[in-house]
């Protein structure tokens, strides 16, 4: 049965500055340069898909694929390349991203902080100095005193739990760091940003009368038990699931740094600081109870069965309405799905899993919860973190030598899913 979407609702792509920008100074660009082999395919950054000189060209193209939303971050290190000291052509520069999205018909939806740092906070010690809310504060209010009332809704910080456990426990991305101290500080770091953010973007609009709807884009990663019948794959489906996936919007619904992060300190303006609920959902993940793998808490992912990703991550859309359904239920905040999408190398798998997961999107919202859109990760093939180029969740392939964007199929059944508001039925298989 086809579902129709409500005219209001917000369909588009999302996007990070360090995957698309090219020619970053930042934490990473550093850890690039310095660690040989760190990334996987052996490729740097570099220039990226030049998305920062030919973002109107690629903002055009995304109004013509019917798109009516955008989301992209902006990029910190640009913005302050050194403390206290403000580049004022490129405050400009996203104030035009801004005004172009809208002049196209595109609502930005803006994130401030997407994994990665200027090297000066870094070298500070980042997420975790003492001093990271106020200075991550000062830059929220300096880009919402720029972009004034052309942004209403805004992301804080990208996966606070992600980077808290591949940068911090796992010491996989910036700064590297393999404790489970580190990474529980990082956590705590981070809600005390979070919080400083939110309550300097609602004073910027409140002294203006500007509208901002604030939130974390939340990476919900449910975990399973491999065997159900197991107390121990059970179990260790617990501690991992409560720290990666309510730990921190807990505290931001407590005000309180909870265990095992804290002791319940109250953290000025971090109770009730999500005005909606981003949502980042890939996949659910399979554990089952490990005593060698302590680092991860005993608990050992599981290879998935049925149909993958490139990534190897299990592709079910039923997933993401249970996702939706189950935050509805616990928080009863606006759900807007921040990223979905999948590592495709040949677009096979896409326009389906688009499909298949918008569907499940509708039904979600059909059943009561209350969904405000869909961001598709990601407009073109780009820089995917530790594993370089070589994976690609792009609507649009990108010609690695000329930059040159080229549609793929996908980002045509998506268009037309923007253009209809209709997600069609499953094609028939033939027999």
């Amino acid at each position: 049965m086809s579902r129709r979407l409500p005219d209001d609702f917000l369909l588009g792509c999302a996007t990070a500055a360090h995957q698309v920008e090219g020619g970053l100074t930042n934490d990473w660009t550093l850890m690039e340069r310095e660690r040989t082999g760190w990334i996987r395919d052996g490729s740097v950054s570099g220039i990226a898909c030049d998305h920062h000189s030919r973002y109107r060209d690629d903002l055009r193209s995304l109004a013509d694929m019917h798109h009516s939303a955008h989301r992209f971050s902006v990029e910190w290190s640009r913005v302050e390349p050194h403390e206290g000291v403000f580049d004022r052509a490129e405050l400009d520069h996203y104030r035009d991203v801004v005004r172009t999205c809208r002049s196209l018909g595109l609502e930005p939806i803006v994130t401030l902080h997407h994994f990665t740092l200027p090297q000066w906070f870094a070298e500070r010690g980042g997420v975790v100095d003492a001093d990271a809310p106020r200075l991550f504060a000062r830059f929220v209010a300096v880009c919402a005193e720029t972009f004034g009332a052309g942004v209403r809704w805004w992301v804080t910080i990208n996966e606070p739990a992600v980077l808290a456990v591949l940068g911090h426990l796992r010491g996989e991305w910036p700064p590297m760091h393999r404790s489970m101290r580190s990474c529980l500080a990082a956590l705590g770091g981070m809600a005390r940003m979070h919080a400083a953010a939110y309550t300097a973007l609602h004073r910027v609009a409140a002294a203006h009368g500007w509208t901002a709807h604030v939130s974390v884009a939340h990476h919900e990663r449910p975990m399973l038990p491999h065997n159900p019948g197991s107390v121990l794959d059970r179990a260790a489906t617990v501690l991992p699931s409560a720290i990666f996936n309510r730990w921190f919007l807990r505290a931001c619904t407590t005000g309180r740094l909870l265990p095992p992060v804290g002791r319940g300190q109250l953290v000025p303006g971090l109770r009730g600081s999500l005005d909606y609920l981003g949502l980042n959902y890939y996949c659910e993940e399979v554990v089952r109870f490990n005593a060698r793998q302590p680092a991860d808490l005993f608990a050992e992912i599981v290879a998935a069965e049925g149909p993958v990703s490139a990534f190897g991550w299990a592709i079910d859309a039923s997933g993401l309405r249970r996702a939706v359904e189950r935050l509805w239920a616990e928080f009863r905040l606006p759900i807007l799905i921040t990223e979905n999408g999948v590592a495709d190398e040949d677009d096979e798998l896409r326009p389906g899993f688009l499909r298949d997961h918008l569907a499940a999107v509708a039904d979600a919202a059909a059943g009561g919860a209350d969904v405000r859109g869909y961001l598709h990760w990601t407009l073109m093939d780009n820089f995917e973190w530790a594993e370089g180029y070589s994976k690609r969740f792009g609507l649009l392939a990108v010609d690695r030598q000329t930059l040159a964007r080229v549609a793929k199929p996908s980002a045509t059944f998506f268009a037309e899913v923007c253009r209809t508001r209709v997600v069609p039925d499953p094609i028939p298989s033939k027999s």
